[in-house]
């Protein structure tokens, strides 16, 4: 019986890791049955997304229509499992993957499965954020919350994760929808690959994939210096000197709050009480046990407020003395 995997992140869980992983151990997933092919020159899948969403060149494919036949053609009509792997397949706007046209695409197969990892909305909203960091500046953190809550979405990416639920439905039935905590994933035994691996019954165990040497997951430094970090830097964007300087400052001022959240205490308590309806509205619908993991999540529960005025003056001083 032949069957396809979709595996279409969300951001910021892990995506880069598994796809490194899988990539770096096609030959040995192939003895297991498993076939990660190698698309385009990346070792994610994101070029077959770029048949309906314009995506930059290192990711684009020429012709994403006949690598998506070629997939068919070559295993569809086998007793192997297909694993495609891009986070760009859950992304909302400003262009989305027509879902009716991806379920036909891969009608071959014998069973579809699509594997969607959820992160709860507090951890999820603070990563995006610090990714759109490292290319410009988010502009101020309460306008960045609050214009998420109000839209439901952030950086194109669903913040209500029934909105991407909907999206999936206008293509694939219910019972072909897995839906993976990410937060309960990662701190399961094994963690989130191994978590994987049982969700889809695959023939393999984590501990038999070789790591791929140093890790390319998109790494962000710790929230509070990149959110004063941008601060400093308005409207340009932040150049890792600048973290670097505000991190040393951060760690002599308050040494605990390396890995503090962005949230004050009410912004997390209004957070909470906006997600709550979406995520109950969401475990209604899906029939399959899902469940969100704590938020904001493990760590600490030091929030922005405990870089009070001494940080400040402390700081000002360090880049008057030494700018640049």
């Amino acid at each position: 019986m032949s069957r396809i995997i979709l595996h279409i992140g969300t951001h910021k869980t892990a995506t880069t890791h598994i796809q490194d992983l899988f990539f770096h151990n096609r030959k040995l997933l192939a003895r297991h049955g498993i076939i990660y092919p190698r698309i385009g020159v990346m070792r994610a899948h994101h070029g077959l997304a770029s048949g309906w969403i314009k995506l930059p060149e290192r990711y684009r494919l020429r012709n994403p229509q006949g690598a998506w036949t070629r997939i068919v053609k070559t295993w569809a009509a086998t007793d192997k499992t297909i694993f495609i792997s891009s986070e760009e397949f859950s992304r909302l706007y400003p262009a989305r993957v027509n879902m009716a046209q991806l379920r036909d695409i891969v009608s071959g197969f014998d069973d579809i499965t699509v594997l969607c990892c959820l992160r709860n909305q507090a951890g999820f909203l603070q990563s995006v954020y610090q990714q759109i960091s490292d290319e410009r500046n988010p502009g101020r953190w309460p306008q960045f919350l609050n214009q998420a809550l109000e839209r439901r979405v952030v950086d194109g990416l669903s913040l209500d994760y029934n909105l991407l639920y909907d999206h999936l439905r206008t293509g694939f039935a219910p019972g072909e929808i897995q839906l993976v905590s990410y937060d309960l994933a990662r701190s399961s035994a094994g963690g989130i690959v191994q978590n994987l691996i049982e969700t889809l019954d695959l023939p393999v165990q984590s501990t038999e994939l070789v790591a791929c040497g140093p890790d390319r997951a998109n790494v962000s430094p710790p929230p509070l210096a990149s959110l004063v970090a941008n601060v400093i830097a308005a409207p340009g964007v932040a150049q890792p000197a600048l973290v670097a300087r505000v991190l040393r400052q951060i760690e002599q001022s308050v040494p605990e709050a390396g890995s503090a959240t962005l949230f004050s205490r009410a912004e997390l308590a209004q957070l909470r009480r906006t997600v709550r309806p979406w995520n109950r509205r969401l475990h209604a619908r899906v029939s399959d046990g899902f469940e969100f993991g704590p938020m904001p999540g493990p760590g600490p529960r030091i929030f922005r407020g405990r870089l009070e005025t001494q940080f400040w003056m402390d700081l000002c001083r360090d880049l008057a003395l030494a700018p640049g």
